[in-house]
Protein backbone atom coordinates (compact mmCIF):
# COMPACT_ATOMS: atom_id res chain seq x y z
CA UNK A 1 0.00 0.00 0.00
CA UNK A 2 2.74 2.54 0.87
CA UNK A 3 4.63 1.48 -2.64
CA UNK A 4 1.26 2.35 -4.40
CA UNK A 5 1.11 5.74 -2.48
CA UNK A 6 4.27 6.93 -3.05
CA UNK A 7 4.09 6.19 -6.51
CA UNK A 8 0.68 8.44 -6.87
CA UNK A 9 2.34 11.02 -5.37
CA UNK A 10 5.75 11.19 -7.29
CA UNK A 11 3.12 10.91 -10.39
CA UNK A 12 1.07 14.04 -9.18
CA UNK A 13 3.95 15.87 -8.13
CA UNK A 14 6.15 15.15 -10.82
CA UNK A 15 6.55 18.15 -13.67
CA UNK A 16 5.31 17.39 -16.83
CA UNK A 17 6.49 16.40 -19.93
CA UNK A 18 8.94 19.62 -21.42
CA UNK A 19 6.02 21.15 -23.63
CA UNK A 20 6.30 24.30 -25.65
CA UNK A 21 5.84 27.19 -24.09
CA UNK A 22 2.65 28.65 -26.52
CA UNK A 23 -0.06 31.47 -24.98
CA UNK A 24 -1.88 30.76 -28.18
CA UNK A 25 -1.75 35.01 -28.78
CA UNK A 26 -1.53 36.37 -31.96
CA UNK A 27 1.60 37.35 -30.64
CA UNK A 28 2.93 33.67 -30.53
CA UNK A 29 1.70 32.67 -33.45
CA UNK A 30 3.65 35.45 -34.92
CA UNK A 31 6.50 34.60 -33.43
CA UNK A 32 6.36 30.27 -34.26
CA UNK A 33 5.32 31.71 -38.03
CA UNK A 34 8.76 34.04 -37.81
CA UNK A 35 10.85 31.37 -36.42
CA UNK A 36 10.07 28.65 -38.47
CA UNK A 37 10.49 31.05 -41.81
CA UNK A 38 13.93 31.88 -40.92
CA UNK A 39 15.13 28.28 -40.05
CA UNK A 40 13.50 27.05 -43.20
CA UNK A 41 14.18 29.60 -45.76
CA UNK A 42 16.78 31.84 -44.59
CA UNK A 43 18.57 29.79 -42.77
CA UNK A 44 17.84 27.07 -45.34
CA UNK A 45 16.99 24.00 -42.71
CA UNK A 46 13.50 23.53 -43.99
CA UNK A 47 13.09 19.49 -42.87
CA UNK A 48 14.35 20.78 -39.37
CA UNK A 49 11.85 23.83 -39.21
CA UNK A 50 8.86 21.54 -40.35
CA UNK A 51 9.82 18.93 -37.76
CA UNK A 52 9.90 21.80 -35.12
CA UNK A 53 6.86 24.14 -35.88
CA UNK A 54 4.65 21.81 -37.93
CA UNK A 55 1.64 19.95 -37.10
CA UNK A 56 2.00 16.69 -38.71
CA UNK A 57 -1.63 16.55 -40.11
CA UNK A 58 0.12 20.19 -42.00
CA UNK A 59 -1.88 21.44 -45.02
CA UNK A 60 -0.58 23.08 -47.91
CA UNK A 61 -2.88 25.22 -50.57
CA UNK A 62 0.01 26.11 -52.60
CA UNK A 63 -0.74 24.40 -56.26
CA UNK A 64 2.25 23.42 -57.42
CA UNK A 65 2.91 21.13 -54.26
CA UNK A 66 1.25 17.71 -55.53
CA UNK A 67 -0.66 16.14 -52.48
CA UNK A 68 -0.60 19.18 -50.44
CA UNK A 69 0.87 17.29 -47.59
CA UNK A 70 3.72 18.30 -45.16
CA UNK A 71 6.12 15.59 -46.64
CA UNK A 72 5.65 16.59 -50.21
CA UNK A 73 5.98 20.56 -48.74
CA UNK A 74 9.29 19.56 -47.40
CA UNK A 75 10.37 17.87 -50.32
CA UNK A 76 8.96 21.27 -52.92
CA UNK A 77 11.33 23.32 -50.49
CA UNK A 78 14.27 21.09 -49.94
CA UNK A 79 14.30 21.38 -53.73
CA UNK A 80 14.09 24.99 -54.45
CA UNK A 81 17.08 25.27 -51.34
CA UNK A 82 19.00 22.69 -52.92
CA UNK A 83 18.87 23.32 -56.60
CA UNK A 84 19.32 26.88 -55.91
CA UNK A 85 21.80 27.27 -53.12
CA UNK A 86 22.12 31.44 -53.81
CA UNK A 87 18.22 31.74 -53.65
CA UNK A 88 17.33 34.14 -50.82
CA UNK A 89 14.26 35.23 -48.66
CA UNK A 90 13.99 38.36 -46.65
CA UNK A 91 11.03 38.80 -44.41
CA UNK A 92 9.73 42.61 -45.00
CA UNK A 93 6.88 42.34 -42.67
CA UNK A 94 4.51 40.43 -40.79
CA UNK A 95 1.07 40.98 -39.28
CA UNK A 96 -1.42 38.24 -37.14
CA UNK A 97 -4.85 38.34 -36.32
CA UNK A 98 -5.55 35.57 -33.74
CA UNK A 99 -4.83 32.21 -35.36
CA UNK A 100 -3.56 33.44 -38.75
CA UNK A 101 -0.12 35.10 -40.02
CA UNK A 102 0.45 37.36 -42.87
CA UNK A 103 4.21 37.14 -43.85
CA UNK A 104 5.70 39.58 -46.69
CA UNK A 105 8.74 38.43 -48.24
CA UNK A 106 11.25 39.70 -50.75
CA UNK A 107 12.68 36.46 -52.82
CA UNK A 108 15.47 36.47 -54.65
CA UNK A 109 16.50 33.59 -56.86
CA UNK A 110 20.15 35.08 -57.19
CA UNK A 111 21.94 38.13 -55.34
CA UNK A 112 21.25 40.66 -58.66
CA UNK A 113 18.14 38.79 -59.63
CA UNK A 114 15.15 40.95 -60.01
CA UNK A 115 12.81 40.60 -56.88
CA UNK A 116 9.49 38.73 -56.42
CA UNK A 117 6.90 39.72 -53.61
CA UNK A 118 5.64 36.57 -51.96
CA UNK A 119 2.77 36.63 -49.29
CA UNK A 120 2.72 34.12 -46.99
CA UNK A 121 -0.42 33.26 -44.99
CA UNK A 122 -0.35 30.73 -42.17
CA UNK A 123 -2.94 29.14 -39.96
CA UNK A 124 -1.35 28.46 -36.05
CA UNK A 125 -3.45 25.77 -34.01
CA UNK A 126 -2.14 24.77 -30.26
CA UNK A 127 1.84 26.67 -31.04
CA UNK A 128 1.82 24.56 -34.24
CA UNK A 129 1.75 25.66 -37.62
CA UNK A 130 -1.55 23.71 -39.10
CA UNK A 131 -2.11 25.34 -42.66
CA UNK A 132 -0.32 27.47 -45.52
CA UNK A 133 -1.35 29.66 -48.35
CA UNK A 134 0.71 31.75 -50.31
CA UNK A 135 0.62 34.47 -53.46
CA UNK A 136 3.78 35.47 -55.76
CA UNK A 137 4.28 38.23 -57.55
CA UNK A 138 6.86 37.56 -60.39
CA UNK A 139 9.36 40.76 -60.77
CA UNK A 140 7.91 43.65 -62.84
CA UNK A 141 9.25 45.80 -65.02
CA UNK A 142 6.67 48.43 -65.31
CA UNK A 143 7.59 51.41 -63.60
CA UNK A 144 4.54 53.57 -63.56
CA UNK A 145 3.61 53.24 -60.13
CA UNK A 146 6.31 55.34 -57.85
CA UNK A 147 4.80 52.72 -54.64
CA UNK A 148 7.51 50.04 -54.30
CA UNK A 149 6.37 46.60 -53.28
CA UNK A 150 8.20 46.59 -50.42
Amino acid sequence: MISVLTAAVALATSSPAAAPKCSRSAAENRRIVLDFYTKALVDKKVRTAFETYMDPAFIEHKPDIETGTREATIKFLEGIVNEVPEARWEIVRSVADDDLVAVHVRFRLAPTAPEYAIADFFRVRDCKIVEHWDVVAPPSDKTGNPHPRF
